[in-house]
């Protein structure tokens, strides 16, 4: 058969042998087999392998991988292994893991966020947490990961970017990018850029609609077009296509098409093909976001969505709403001739093709697929743990200290009332409860913390009593932000707890200052806070490297990536 993707050629450069395998299997298989290879579905923490793989067999499906989510490295391992043993064409085994192998592998390490590492100023630091990540991973046999983030933060209402971008400098993010994906390759792990078109200009989220990169193309070009490119240039592997409109460029390849008729990237052959393929020459795979979001089912008939996704140039449909009804779907766009098969094993070579590319048939024959149960001893050795506290030293960014507040001293400051605002587990935020944490840390440097608690004899304290007995009891007031969205919020913003009764109407009266262990923008809601600094990861080794900044042992060290005053008047007084 005569290949649809130049295999010798950027990203892949496979040799004969390799384009051999391809060409072999793509001949072997049947219609069903080759459909099927368009899917990668999610297998949750619970799942055991059988249950997945008995599912996928009812209908006759056999992906070509999975992405894994949540349990220890030695049962993750033999998950895979399980996966593995059973399909006869290698898997892809993916994971989102934007900061560290912690979001797959509960004993992994979390290195912090992007725009954590971002604040360090150091690209060679995102090198070493994608290098820690792919280590990690290889010791259980993930071969692939959703990250490095690409998105430039312009937009500080935006509630999804945000900490999981390198800021709002494209340079800067490019140069971060560069280094975080290479670190990845050099441990065995295949990076995958997102969210193409950009995320980042819109203050939406695009799990709850399609949002809009609404730059022009000039303005596309000289930022999230330089990103991509010089990433594209690099040789980078796969791209994330997702539910975000890029109008301008849309009508720059198709100038008669109606408002209404335009598609987000997951849908769009003017983004996909035109731009990403033809324009910046992009060669390598493409795979859509996430296809539960409402930003990919609100354009289109799922029915028709389905199809046209891999029609229009994506080459893997990722996660299904329902796994019989979506492969149902894709059959009958072939049938119905929305979706050809020359296209779809175009999209078949460059999957496998990047399975070539990785060894990953060669690994199955020899039995290494997944390495021996000895490499789970990486994660005995907390190898990471050092490079988190690193990442956290250099990160950690005092945004203003207009009252001179900082240090803190126990003999100076020894009674502190503490008011947590959000810190509840969620999506993003499994496991909550850091403003314990952060007490308790607090408590053993000396300091007496008081924390806001919700009950009426507290709310009455802070909120309702005599300002003269509050400032006589404490020295100072403490914001402690952990706030992100829990899946299904349409904002990050602070909700104050207790009624009003913890807004910051004590500011003139006590020395009086704010923490964030998350979102960088907090300064919107409280632009007069004099005392304001950013953690942007919410994990333990964080708030032991904060600690330690407020009490004076460390100093601070971070740059901010971002705005933090987000153009709110007075918000740097």
């Amino acid at each position: 058969m005569e290949l649809r993707v130049d295999l010798k050629a950027k990203p892949f450069y496979l040799d004969d042998g390799q384009i051999g395998w391809v060409k072999e299997t793509i001949e072997s298989m049947t219609v069903d087999e080759k459909i099927g290879q368009l899917f990668l579905f999610m297998s949750p923490g619970g799942e055991t392998a059988s249950e997945r793989i008995g599912m996928m067999e009812k209908i006759g499906l056999k992906p070509c991988g999975l992405l894994l989510r949540g349990d220890s490295s030695k049962n993750i391992r033999g998950k895979i292994a399980e996966f593995q043993n059973f399909y006869r064409i290698p898997l892809f085994i993916a994971g989102d893991l934007e900061r560290g192998a912690s979001n797959m592998i509960e004993d992994g390490t979390a290195c912090g966020h992007e725009l954590e590492i971002s604040a360090t100023n150091e690209p060679e630091l995102a090198y070493q947490e994608g290098l820690c990540c792919a280590k990690e991973c290889a010791a259980v046999g993930t071969n692939w990961n959703f990250g490095p983030v690409i998105d430039i933060d312009y937009n500080p209402y935006n509630p999804v970017t945000n900490v999981r971008t390198y800021g709002s400098d494209p340079d800067k993010v490019l140069a971060f990018a560069r280094r975080a994906a290479q670190g990845m390759r050099d441990g065995g792990l295949i990076p995958c850029i997102k969210h193409w078109p950009g995320d980042g200009v819109d203050g939406r989220d695009q799990h709850f609609l399609s949002s809009v990169n609404s730059l022009s193309v000039e303005e596309w070009d000289k930022t999230y077009g330089m990103v991509y490119q010089g990433m594209i240039d690099d040789g980078i592997e796969t791209v994330m296509t997702a539910h975000i409109m890029q109008p301008a460029y849309t009508r720059f390849f198709t100038p008669d098409v109606k408002d209404e008729d335009i598609l987000p990237a997951s849908l769009s052959a003017e983004l996909n093909q035109k731009l990403l393929r033809e324009k910046m020459g992009f060669n390598g795979l493409i795979i859509t976001d996430a296809t539960s979001m409402v930003g990919f089912t609100e354009v289109l008939p799922r029915r028709q969505a389905v199809p046209l996704s891999i029609a229009n140039g994506a080459d893997i449909f990722l996660f299904t709403r329902d796994m019989e009804e979506d492969f149902g779907y894709m059959k009958a766009g072939i049938e119905e001739g929305l979706l050809t098969m020359e296209r779809v094993d175009e999209a078949l070579t460059r999957i496998l093709g990047l399975k070539a590319k990785m060894n990953l048939h060669a690994k199955k024959a020899d039995g290494t697929l997944v390495p021996p149960e000895s490499a789970l001893s990486i994660f005995e050795r907390k190898e990471g743990k050092s490079l988190a506290m690193e990442i956290a030293d250099r990160g950690i960014t005092l945004v203003k200290d207009v009252q001179n507040l900082l240090p803190l001293s126990p003999e100076r400051h020894k009674n502190i009332f503490m008011v947590p605002i959000g810190d509840t587990p969620n999506y993003h935020n499994a496991r909550g409860g850091f403003a314990d944490y952060f007490k308790k840390k607090m408590e053993e440097k000396g300091f007496s913390i008081t924390c806001y608690d919700g009950s009426e004899e507290i709310k009455q304290e802070i909120g309702r009593g005599k300002i003269s007995e509050f400032t006589g009891k404490y020295d100072v007031l403490l914001y402690f932000c952990n706030v992100s969205t829990n899946g299904s919020d349409s904002a990050a913003r602070i909700t104050w707890p207790g009624l009003r009764t913890t807004m910051p109407n004590l500011i003139r009266e006590l020395p009086t200052m704010m923490v964030s262990i998350d979102n960088p923008y907090h300064l919107i809601d409280a632009p007069r806070i004099p005392t304001y600094v950013n953690a942007y990861t919410s994990e333990e080794v964080v708030i032991d490297a904060l600690v330690d900044k407020l009490a004076g042992i460390s100093t601070f060290k971070g740059v901010s990536p971002v705005n933090a005053f987000a153009g709110v008047f007075n918000a740097d007084k």
